[in-house]
């Protein structure tokens, strides 16, 4: 008797559900850094909260890396290139755990 697992592929549920959960926790993060800088500026009147933009624009950018490498793979591994090996790394190296037991000869999470 087979498994009925043996056949299946997650590769494509987990990117995705990666990518959208990262972007949306970080659009989370940054409007509530948005929404505290300005009730801090309010509050004491300086100019002393470009600190927040600053964290802010930083989790953008990594976030946006990870996104924008995932999406690519998203759509190389769902059209089936080969070119998805080559992109692979990059999204391992930006996200190391999902991808640490992957096994790119069977495209089956082991």
């Amino acid at each position: 008797m087979s498994c009925v697992w043996g056949k299946v592929t997650f590769v494509l549920p987990c990117l995705s559900v990666s990518v959208s959960l990262n972007v949306l926790l970080t659009l989370m993060i940054v409007i509530r850094l948005v929404m505290h800088s300005r009730n801090i500026r309010a509050a004491t009147g300086s100019r002393a909260v470009r600190l927040y933009g600053t964290v802010a624009t930083m989790l953008i950018e990594s976030s946006a890396l990870y996104a924008v490498t995932a999406l690519v793979l998203i759509g190389l591994w769902a059209t089936g290139s080969r070119a998805s090996g080559i992109i692979l790394p990059s999204v391992a190296d930006f996200q190391v755990r999902p991808f640490h037991e992957f096994d790119p000869r069977t495209s089956y999470l082991m």
